[in-house]
């Protein structure tokens, strides 16, 4: 009898006495692509330009060097320039030189500017080493993953394959229909290819029996029977043992094994340290905004809704209920950030 487990897993061609391809990177890929993807931090300024007392027409000054140290955030001294490339962002152009601002203006500045590192900080000072590690990890599994493409026609072909193994063994009747499969055979293939790319340059060999019980080597490094033991029994159910695997299906176990020990090395390698701060800075903040119970007002909210409908341009217009939880979300966000930035102490030069 064809059971489902195996249907999914006939994808892989690959005829094993062991489902050996029910675990790998397939149970985290779907978890982490059902993640929203929030590696951005919200841009906050609070930094109103065209306010007074900025002169529509500035007058002619002396102003400093793009190279001067202007601002010292949190004892962080900040140069003219990186203050200059925001100004001009915020303001649409209409300022670019910092000494233009008034004083408080200027601070506000400052602070949106050093807000993404005071936040950073904050999350790396509160987050344990080994959780943004697992952090890194589902940022770069969700970056890594949108950038294959498995096309339709690859998992047709798959499918095929599936019934003609499904007919040989006399058993066409057990295959789901196509349209009911085809999304499972689609993170079959996606969980296939990011295993491909963990282990292209892995080195993993099986070791004979010996007396010392080295079930093998992952790039050098020794991987004891009693490290894969665990595994052997949870796959196959208690029904075997390291010992009375084949070869291929050990080298199947010490792939899995690998393919874990290594997204997290090429995660950190391959994220850049502007993603690695993104990603360990909205962990943190939902972490904060779990446990903090900040007001939003229905004022506030409708008055949200009504710019979300001026900035929305394709498709149906979401409903203010459809969409409260999530602006309500957004604007508490909005609040925390705000709170944080009044935080960053800002000393002008």
């Amino acid at each position: 009898m064809v059971t489902k487990k195996f249907i999914v897993t006939a994808t892989t061609l690959v005829a094993l006495s062991l489902n050996l391809s029910a675990d790998g990177l397939k149970h985290s890929l779907k978890h982490v692509l059902s993640q929203k993807d929030d590696t951005t931090l919200v841009d906050l300024s609070g930094l109103d330009i065209n306010a007074k007392p900025v002169p529509q027409h500035p007058i002619a000054m002396n102003t400093r060097s793009p190279k001067a140290i202007v601002a010292i955030a949190n004892n962080t001294p900040i140069r003219k320039s990186v203050l200059n490339s925001l100004l001009k962002k915020v303001s649409h152009g209409k300022v670019k030189d910092f000494d233009l601002l008034p004083p408080k203006q200027k601070k506000m500045l400052v602070q949106q500017y050093y807000l993404p590192k005071y936040v950073s900080s904050l999350a790396i000072a509160n987050i344990p080493k080994k959780e943004r590690y697992e952090i890194y990890k589902a940022v770069w599994m969700r970056k890594k993953a949108s950038s294959i493409d498995i096309k339709e026609s690859d998992i047709k072909d798959s499918y095929e394959k599936m019934l003609s193994q499904a007919k040989m063994a006399h058993q066409v009747d057990m295959v789901p229909p196509y349209d009911n499969i085809k999304d499972r055979i689609k993170m079959q293939l996606l969980d296939d290819a990011m295993t491909k790319y963990i282990l292209k340059d892995a080195k993993v060999e099986v070791s004979d029996p010996n007396p010392m019980q080295i079930a093998g080597s992952i790039n050098g490094e020794f991987v004891s029977v009693d490290d894969v033991e665990p595994i052997v029994q949870k796959i196959s159910r208690g029904k075997a043992t390291w010992n009375r695997l084949n070869p291929m299906d050990k080298k199947r176990i010490l792939e899995m094994i690998a393919t874990k020990k290594l997204t997290e090395s090429i995660a950190l390698k391959e994220l850049s340290l502007d993603e690695k701060y993104n990603a360990i800075s909205n962990a943190w903040l939902q972490k904060q905004l779990k446990n903090k119970d900040i007001k939003v007002s229905d004022k506030e909210l409708k008055k949200a809704y009504k710019v979300f409908k001026k900035q929305f341009k394709k498709g149906k217009i979401p409903s203010f209920e459809e969409i409260k939880p999530t602006l309500k979300m957004e604007l508490a966000r909005d609040k925390y950030m705000q709170q944080l930035m009044k935080q960053i102490k800002v000393k002008l030069k």
